[in-house]
């Protein structure tokens, strides 16, 4: 049996650990895996984290990797607790130390990590863990074992606080990355490594400022609504992104105007290879019929799929609102789901339990 075959065997049955809800409804929800959630952003950059809390004090443990043939696996640790700087910060597998880190010394190196273009820092004190040989011996240990325990100096007279994370999930959803940014089977593979060489993984390019766009793009960008009005500080937070074509075409994913409480507005414009831009509209159901749309909601690029998501939230917790999912086919953007829920009651979102508008006979009731 191939690697490439072994690897997927491995990742179908590592699969049917995930959540109902993840695998009822792909798109709608991100997957899991035992406690270990897994995502891609707009530009291709994915990871596998996993969020533990023991009392008061919370860790999220982060595995990223970029896009680019080259991009090594990177962990990220935050925590919501203030960290002594005469401290050490320590980490465990199955009660094996693996390696303990000054905190002073981890803070002096932070500024020598390269974070992908696209990444978004959660909140709290986070750090990159040190690269290189450094990440791969712990990586390797956390596959292997049953129990990360990660040793925080807390500050302010808290003492020590020592916080378990399992490590249940952690391999299926390591083969959840290595098969969707495509490198299964190749020498670049997180788990299983092949023979195939490595290459770039599905991706877009980001937009940090509006400066980036063609003339011809950020015409139709300016004349469409006031989606030109919008801060450059705001506009590089919210992840736009260049999709490149075929034919020297791109697509454009770009914010429109700046955003209200939870909803941020997006455009799709289409630049072609002859120096032309237009601009993509959406279909979307309405109680008549589908009708078409200019504005996109809370965007998501998923470059693995050339797919498009919007999740119009109806209130801030987001139980409620329009989600609609379209493939791009070459020259336009194809609806392929939409899903509502019109109660605003303030319970937590289950996306998967959505009425289906479309298809009309598809999803739940």
């Amino acid at each position: 049996m191939t690697p490439r075959l072994l690897t997927l065997l491995i990742f179908a049955i590592a699969s049917l650990t995930a959540t109902f809800g993840a695998l009822a409804q792909p798109g709608r929800a991100v997957p899991s895996f035992e406690g270990w959630t897994v995502d891609c952003g707009n530009t291709g950059i994915c990871f596998a984290s996993s969020f533990t809390r023991a009392q008061s004090v919370w860790v999220d443990v982060r595995i990223i990797r970029d896009w680019q043939a080259e991009a090594q696996p990177l962990i990220r640790v935050t925590t919501n607790t203030e960290l002594l700087q005469d401290g050490t910060l320590r980490f465990e597998v199955d009660g094996n130390t693996i390696e303990a880190l000054p905190i002073e010394q981890l803070r002096e190196m932070q500024p020598s990590v390269n974070a992908p273009e696209g990444f978004r820092p959660l909140g709290g004190e986070g750090f990159w863990y040190p690269t290189g040989p450094a990440t791969s011996t712990l990586l390797s240990a956390m596959q292997s074992g049953q129990e990360l325990t990660v040793h925080l100096p807390g500050a302010n007279g808290t003492g020590p606080v020592a916080v378990p994370v399992s490590l249940q999930g952690l391999k299926a959803s390591l083969l959840w990355l290595d098969n969707r940014q495509d490198r299964t089977g190749t020498v670049a593979a997180i788990v299983a490594p092949g023979d195939e060489p490595a290459k770039d993984a599905p991706h877009a390019l980001p937009l940090m400022s509006p400066d980036q766009l063609p003339p011809e793009v950020a015409a139709v960008w300016a004349a469409n609504r006031l989606c030109s009005e919008i801060e450059p500080t705001i506009f590089a937070s919210l992840n736009a992104v260049r999709v490149p074509l075929p034919d020297d075409a791109s697509l454009y994913i770009i914010p429109c105007g700046a955003p209200t409480a939870y909803n941020s507005p997006y455009v799709a414009v289409l630049s072609g290879k002859d120096g032309g831009a237009r601009q993509i509209h959406v279909s979307r159901m309405s109680e008549k019929g589908p009708v078409a749309s200019d504005l996109i909601y809370n965007a998501r690029w998923i470059p693995a799929d050339q797919q498009l998501v919007s999740y119009f939230k109806g209130s801030g917790v987001g139980e409620c609102g329009v989600w609609n999912r379209w493939s791009w086919n070459g020259t336009g953007l194809v609806l392929l789901e939409e899903a509502t829920r019109k109660t605003c009651d303030g319970t937590a979102p289950d996306l998967s339990n959505w009425s289906s508008t479309w298809p009309v006979s598809g999803g739940p009731n």
